[in-house]
């Protein structure tokens, strides 16, 4: 664990990863933070939901540079992820995949594509596919049309 402004749990194994794929996609790019940071402004943003202005003062950078250090690394990580073919065809052929799906709540209110008309806000929809066990399979972000 580490301290951010509270405590934050990290899987070390987790934050060696996201570290090794910022290093292999920007190699020696000078930043403010270093990978190792860089990747904890990622998998805090992503565990804490913390907004990006809390990210900011947490490791003293600014917000722009926050919502880079975050979203960045996001995208490097998604080209890791198996296409839909691959998601449904990996699983044992007799077994059976479970779809599901949530509309998630989001604080991205100026981002297109995120708007509910089922509980009309802005939120973002999420789908996933597990094997029976639990397993993540893959987890898809659909974007909508504003009404």
């Amino acid at each position: 664990m580490f301290s951010y402004p509270a405590a934050c749990d990290l899987d070390e194994d987790l934050l060696e990863l996201v570290t090794m794929v910022i290093v292999a996609c920007h190699g020696g790019r000078a930043c403010k933070l270093r990978p190792y940071d860089r990747a904890r402004c990622t998998l805090v943003y992503l565990r804490k939901h913390d907004t990006l202005e809390q990210i900011a003062g947490g490791f003293a950078i600014g917000v722009a540079t926050a919502w880079r250090y975050v979203n960045d690394p996001i995208g490097q990580l998604a080209e890791f992820a198996p296409s839909l073919t691959q998601a449904l065809t990996s699983h044992h052929a007799r077994g059976c995949v479970l779809l599901d799906g949530t509309v998630a709540k989001t604080d991205r209110v100026a981002a297109g594509g995120h708007f509910s008309g089922k509980v009309r806000r802005e939120d973002v929809n999420l789908q996933v596919i597990t094997a029976e066990e639990g397993k993540l399979l893959r987890l898809t972000r659909l974007a909508r049309r504003h009404p």
